[in-house]
């Protein structure tokens, strides 16, 4: 079994931690009842993706934004999240994308949202509200990057990041080629924006489970400034 010490970052990226196929490896009768058993989740989740633009091609956001698949319970979420990418390998100079039979298209956001619930800030559970937004940039290394991405997802799917039903979802964006700032943005979504109490614990919330490591502890918030945007419609 691995030591705590052999696993830096909770990444599913092999290059970067090998040795989490064997992080606290359950014993066989965990390893029985833990086959038997499929916890259902508070919500059901959405994975959707979001097609990247070309420069002639004059597609509303919502035309390039395509519904992948649905989850209601653990197993069900594993058995995607599995085989999605995770955000450092963008660092090695790679792209999401989407491979059908008639056509490839690169893949700029991967995004995830309660079931009912577009990724759209028009929808109704979004239009009063807002997110926050991190700007993570190469700098801070993949480990890093993928720990806060999958913190963020599994503390919103497993309700932890509290208050758990303010999150509509969460985006990753693929930024990198940005001439002016290169990064990987991720953006969480929550509704209403104006209820300032419950949208500063979610803040306070949201940045101690991003910034907990697998052992239980905790570190400063290397990623920088935490900024909050406004779903509302910018007054003329």
């Amino acid at each position: 079994m691995a030591s705590q010490q052999d696993v830096q970052f909770l990444s599913f990226n092999t290059r970067i931690s090998p040795e989490l196929v064997t992080y606290q490896t359950p014993s066989p009768a965990e390893l029985e009842e833990m086959k038997s058993k499929d916890p259902a989740l508070r919500h059901t989740w959405t994975i959707w993706e979001q097609i990247a633009q070309t420069q002639r091609d004059n597609s509303q956001y919502s035309d390039q934004t395509n519904r992948v698949a649905s989850f209601s319970t653990v197993k069900g979420f594993w058995k995607y999240w599995n085989h999605l990418p995770q955000p450092s390998m963008l660092l090695d100079g790679k792209k999401f994308v989407r491979v059908t039979p008639d056509n490839k298209n690169v893949v700029d956001a991967l995004m995830l949202f309660r079931e009912g619930i577009k990724p759209e800030w028009e929808d109704t559970a979004n239009a009063a509200g807002g997110h926050f937004q991190f700007q993570l940039k190469a700098t801070l290394g993949g480990g890093a990057i993928d720990e806060y991405w999958n913190n963020i997802v599994l503390g919103m799917i497993g309700g932890s990041i509290e208050p758990a039903d303010m999150i509509t979802g969460v985006r990753l964006l693929d930024k990198l080629t940005n001439k002016r700032a290169a990064f990987i943005r991720i953006e969480v979504w929550f509704s209403n924006f104006n209820d300032t109490e419950k949208v500063d614990l979610l803040q306070q919330s949201l940045e101690r489970c991003m910034s907990t490591h697998l052992d239980g502890t905790q570190s400063s918030a290397a990623w920088g400034k935490t900024e909050k945007m406004s779903h509302a419609p910018t007054k003329k």
